[in-house]
């Protein structure tokens, strides 16, 4: 959410042509560069990158008893460190296009021993309140080892180092890394809307249910369970657990490098390849595109065969696929 982001994405010869007309015989060009940077400025004031009014919120408790931290956030972005330190500070970025919306935009903080509830306060609701754009950016630093949830209306989520339980995100990115779930028999459970979402390095299992975006997990020490995807890639790799996908509408499913077993229960359209499992393979329906498994320490089973083909390579157990 910074303006500078708008103008880094024009090439520079760009620049130079529109800077020096002249030297091009035609005046095409000149009428091409002005509509171009006027579209560029028009997008960088209503995107929220400009900012007219803003404020910074800043608060610090200490750890404490506190044993669990719930942040709920609206639009802007999020980014989330764990530290080795006993202090919680929250960070707000808080930009609005009028200085009376400014006042009414703050951090609620529900306390209490051993509970932290921090919330995004953006009154949209409110009868006087007709703000052009209003966001507030947040970075939380806390204890690596105190329980999180988040919940995010808007804009990208950052997490690395945490003690993570939930995410519940309705849109914008999602990247985690280096992060674990509270025990070896518990599980981080992220449930989001729209957007992609990239994990890099979580100690425990995984649950995902996401209606719309890229899904990219890697390096899991736990199992990974995705009871439904609608729509966008999912790619799995070096989990030390089983991967479960119950239901996936479209997009290519990718897994490989898995020390336990795989189940695709239903797949509605896109290829599937699966390589490199420990265990065995276990396909209920498949729709429509090809599927391809291979290196496979246990069996492969397809129950229904769709429209695409199938092939097989260096499968140790049996092999049950319908003609």
């Amino acid at each position: 959410m910074f303006s500078f982001i708008a103008i880094s994405i024009v090439p520079i010869s760009l620049f130079q042509k529109c800077s020096s007309p002249f030297t091009h015989p035609k005046l095409q060009l000149l009428s091409l560069c002005v509509l171009i940077l006027l579209s560029l400025q028009q997008t960088a004031l209503g995107s929220g990158w400009g900012c007219d009014e803003s404020k910074t919120i800043e608060h610090t408790f200490p750890r404490e008893n506190i044993e669990a931290l719930v942040l709920n956030a609206l639009a802007g972005d999020l980014v989330v460190v764990g530290n080795n330190s006993d202090i919680i500070e929250l960070i707000a970025e808080v930009c609005t296009d009028e200085l009376k919306y400014l006042d009414a935009m703050l951090i609620d903080i529900e306390q209490t021993k051993t509970s932290l509830i921090l919330t995004a306060i953006i009154p949209y609701n409110r009868k006087d309140w007709h703000a052009d754009y209003a966001y507030m950016d947040l970075r939380l630093n806390l204890p690596k080892d105190l329980a999180l949830e988040l919940r995010d209306s808007s804009g990208n989520l950052s997490v690395k180092n945490t003690r993570l339980i939930g995410v519940d995100d309705s849109s914008g990115n999602i990247r985690i890394s280096n992060s674990y779930s509270t025990d070896s028999d518990s599980k981080l459970i992220i449930k989001d809307s729209s957007g992609n979402i990239d994990i890099r390095g979580l100690r425990g299992n995984l649950e995902v249910t996401d209606s719309s975006g890229r899904m990219d997990i890697r390096d899991v020490e736990g199992d990974v369970y995705i009871p439904r995807d609608s729509s966008g890639n999912i790619e799995i790799s070096r989990i030390s657990g089983t991967v479960h996908i119950e239901r996936d509408g479209s997009g290519d499913i990718d897994i490989e490098d898995i020390q336990q077993s795989v189940v695709v229960e239903s797949d509605g359209s896109g290829n599937i390849d699966i390589s490199d499992i420990n265990g065995s393979v276990s396909i209920g329906r498949d729709g429509s595109g090809n599927v391809r498994v291979s290196r496979v320490g246990g069996d492969f089973l397809l129950e229904s065969k769709g429209s695409g083909n199938i092939r097989t390579r260096d499968i140790n157990g049996q092999i049950s696929v319908p003609r």
